[in-house]
């Protein structure tokens, strides 16, 4: 089960006929955000795309046809600034934070079954939350920049991704109350991992 995320990925880069990846990566628009509301279930979600993405791909694209190493530095950098210094609660590194704090209390959820499978499942149905398609993202402006220790670290950060969605799927389908702080901790790690490689793209 997923929650449709403000826009098509898909349908953006084919209006700028450029592959989703290079969509993603040129609008600055890989990111995370975590939802809380009050109904209806799910009442916790997650989402991996930035809402100005559309925005940025917008400033950006023709500045890639005439410059694309420019292009490509500036957007690595903002999508870098982005997650590491956005100060809302809920988005980017501190609502990865906040998700990891959460979790640990996840049983006072009524719904928090269905909770952790829309979660597992935004990350399962979009290519570890996007990062799968953000490292093709890298892969192709690695030709203009040289970021191949940014490609493995990402590729390993995906990989925990993917490993966190089978655990919280797993607690889905618990018979009793499953490891939340485990949950938790998995959760941490991927925001101190996260915090690091962007921390890295900053340095270039």
């Amino acid at each position: 089960m997923t929650i449709a995320t403000a826009f098509d990925l898909a349908a953006l880069a084919r209006h700028y006929e450029l592959a989703p990846a290079l969509a993603l990566g040129l609008g600055a628009g890989l990111y995370f955000e975590y939802y809380r509301r009050a109904q209806p279930a799910p009442t916790r979600f997650i989402t991996g795309l930035n809402r100005a993405l559309e925005s940025s791909l917008a400033a950006r694209h023709a500045q890639y046809i005439h410059a694309p190493r420019d292009a490509a530095r500036a957007a690595l950098r903002e999508n870098a600034l982005w997650f590491n210094l956005d100060r809302q609660p809920a988005t980017a590194l501190l609502g990865l934070e906040m998700l990891a704090e959460e979790l640990v209390y996840y049983d006072t959820q009524s719904d928090w079954r269905v909770c952790l499978r829309a979660m597992a499942g935004a990350i399962d149905d979009h290519e570890a939350l996007y990062r799968g398609v953000y490292i093709l993202f890298l892969q192709e402006i690695a030709r203009l920049l040289d970021i191949q220790p940014l490609i493995i670290e990402l590729q390993e950060i995906a990989a925990e991704w993917t490993q966190f969605a089978a655990y919280l799927n797993a607690c889905a389908v618990s018979e009793s109350v499953p490891d939340f702080e485990k949950a938790g901790r998995l959760a941490r790690r991927l925001a101190f991992r996260e915090e690091h490689f962007w921390g890295k793209a900053l340095d270039l």
